[in-house]
């Protein structure tokens, strides 16, 4: 606990207790600092509050504190906070000695008489020293010396020297460097004084709140340090400044001994005149009128409550919105405050807002709880869930609007209290169910039986000697090696039911590079040789098809173009034309008036 302009350096600290422990046989396992923090308080003392807690640890590696005087503790002000320190040390079987005390680690009455005196004396240093610093950066102030860091926006910092001959403007972030240099307080630039007087016009002439003072400079480009916006804390700051009509003032507030921050009387004020006023002063005087006049402003429930009926009576609803946007009323938060919340105030005052229509799609409304009671009977209909039968399914709407106002399906179907299966399970679902319809059989149209299937293999054998995941995708004119393996449940169990030796690892590179020296190498094929033919659809075609749909059916809708089989799915089409809005506009479809929205052929006219 001490910086580099003290008199215990931290370093000087360390190399006497070096010194202390050479001399009396210790060996120092850990080093505790606290390097230029107050202490005051235990706040901030990281170092010491580590000791304390390794002295009180278990696992603790030393029975000695090796301390340079009683001072290090802290300079609390209340002296027994350093002495219970020290007791929580012996209480825990470790030593305490003063290197620098002669005393040492005695604890005779004597000498705890002396570290009670010490620490009180510790405790007053702080408290004079404390006094004298605020005396002079009062005498400072009064001479009329900046006493302090940062300015507000629209004002600089000058250096000088004691004969107030400028030196340098300090940006933000520069201090003097020599202690017999001032610093004064002189008027930024003429951009930002223009923007300090527009404020207080705003202000005081239009009469506009400062969130609203706000809103309009950041409107208008207006931004002050670091390229930010001007806050409204800054624009309150501005507007009770006494800069902004040229004077200085010092002790507005007294904060002593890491207490709470007092607000003096305006009469313990120091102010000098350091230059001509940015503003009038009677219109600086105005400003301060109406920030007191709001300041004093002070809401009950009962006067919170005639506002909002009156602004009812105004507007005829209320809102959140309403509320923060009405001038010499309080703000929405100031109301939930109150009363707990906003609709708790509008029953108060017997204001019942309209009820929100829950979200909907074509036209109709779903309710959450009419989407969960339609997954529960598409369940108990279907026995599992997919997004494809959720979109043929009349009693809901489709997956993907689900999963907008859920989240996801799964979400929705936990909240009905509904099983959700894992992709692993959906896809063994899916293979039982075409194994029982026997559509497993067929691989791009063409029928496969399991006899076929071993009798393949049995053939690839004998040509090649062995059978791997490899041979069977790069061959021509069979299934894929994912197709055996859900057939027959794995590559090996085919390979048993075709009665071919399983071979190890090494026995098929053997075989391999056999074939690579006798020039039988299997030439791999190329990546898109064995994808699946893709349909092309031309947009003559896409549009007769709809246009064929409307007459049929009368309506077209997204369910309709994937149920007819001329029609490529209607995400095709989509992307096909931009949206099925525009392929509805392009062939002669309109919104028909009903619900849910439809699209179809104008109706035709008949005449008398």
């Amino acid at each position: 606990m001490s910086s580099d302009v003290q008199k215990y350096s931290t370093e000087n600290q360390q190399d006497a207790i070096a010194e202390y422990a050479k001399e009396h046989e210790y060996t120092v396992v850990a080093t505790y600092i606290d390097v230029g923090k107050s202490g005051l308080s235990l706040r901030g003392r990281d170092a010491l509050k580590q000791l304390l807690s390794d002295v009180l640890s278990v696992e603790r590696t030393f029975d000695v504190v090796l301390v340079l005087d009683v001072s290090r503790w802290g300079r609390f002000q209340n002296p027994d906070q350093a002495a219970h320190y020290e007791f929580l040390c012996r209480q825990a079987g470790v030593r305490v000695i003063y290197c620098a005390e002669p005393f040492g680690d005695d604890i005779a009455p004597i000498t705890t008489i002396i570290k009670h005196l010490k620490r009180v004396m510790a405790g007053e240093y702080s408290r004079e020293l404390s006094a004298k610093l605020y005396r002079a950066h009062l005498q400072q102030a009064l001479l009329g010396f900046r006493q302090g860091g940062k300015l507000i926006y629209g004002f600089r910092r000058l250096l000088v020297d004691p004969t107030r001959n400028p030196r340098q403007v300090l940006n933000s972030g520069e201090y003097k460097a020599l202690s017999s240099d001032k610093v004064l307080v002189i008027p930024g630039p003429p951009e930002e004084l223009a923007v300090i007087k527009r404020i207080f016009r705003l202000y005081v002439r239009d009469k506009l709140s400062i969130s609203q003072i706000a809103r309009r400079l950041a409107s208008s480009g207006i931004v002050g340090y670091g390229a930010k916006p001007l806050q409204v804390a800054t624009i309150k700051h501005l507007l009770r400044n006494e800069l902004c009509i040229g004077q200085l003032t010092y002790n507005v507030t007294t904060k002593k001994m890491q207490g709470r921050t007092i607000r003096n009387p305006d009469q313990l004020w120091t102010r000098f005149p350091a230059f001509a006023p940015i503003v009038p002063v009677s219109q600086f005087r105005r400003a301060q009128e109406r920030l007191t006049q709001s300041a004093n402003r002070r809401w009950d429930k009962k006067t919170i409550a005639h506002s909002l009926r009156g602004l009812l009576a105004q507007e005829g609803r209320l809102s959140q919105k309403l509320i923060d946007e009405a001038k010499g009323r309080p703000s929405a938060e100031t109301v939930a405050n109150h009363f707990g919340s906003l609709p708790a105030a509008y029953a108060e005052i017997g204001y019942s807002p309209p009820v929100k229509a829950p979200f909907g799609m074509n036209g109709k409304h779903w309710s959450r709880k009419a989407i969960l009671t339609g997954l529960q009977r598409l369940h108990a209909s279907k026995g599992r869930i997919t997004n494809r039968s959720i979109d043929s399914f009349p009693g809901l709407p489709s997956y993907a609007y689900i999963r907008r106002h859920f989240g996801s399906v799964a979400d929705a179907m936990r909240q009905a209290g509904l099983p959700v299966l894992s992709h692993s399970q959906i896809q063994s679902y899916t293979w039982k169910c075409r194994k029982v319809a026997r559509s497993d059989e067929y691989f791009f149209g063409v029928r496969w039986t399991d006899a076929n299937l071993l009798q393949t293999l049995r053939r690839l054998y004998k040509r090649h000697g062995y059978i791997s995941q490899h041979l069977l995708d790069w061959t021509e004119g069979i299934p894929s090696a994912y197709y055996f393996a859900k057939r027959f449940g794995s590559l090996d169990n085919a390979r048993i039911m075709a009665h071919i030796p399983l071979l190890t690892r090494s026995e098929m590179m053997l075989a391999a590079l056999k074939r690579k020296r006798e020039g039988k190498t299997i030439e791999r094929p190329s990546r898109q040789s064995r994808g699946r033919p893709a349909l092309r659809y031309r947009s003559d075609d896409i549009l007769l098809g709809l246009r064929r749909l409307a007459t049929r059916e009368g309506v077209v809708s997204a369910r309709l173009i994937d149920a007819d089989a001329r029609l490529p799915s209607w995400g095709t089409v989509a992307r096909h034309f931009g949206s099925l809005s525009a392929a509805y506009k392009l062939v002669g479809l309109v919104r028909l008036r009903r619900k849910p929205a439809r699209f179809g052929l104008l109706p035709k006219r008949t005449t008398r």
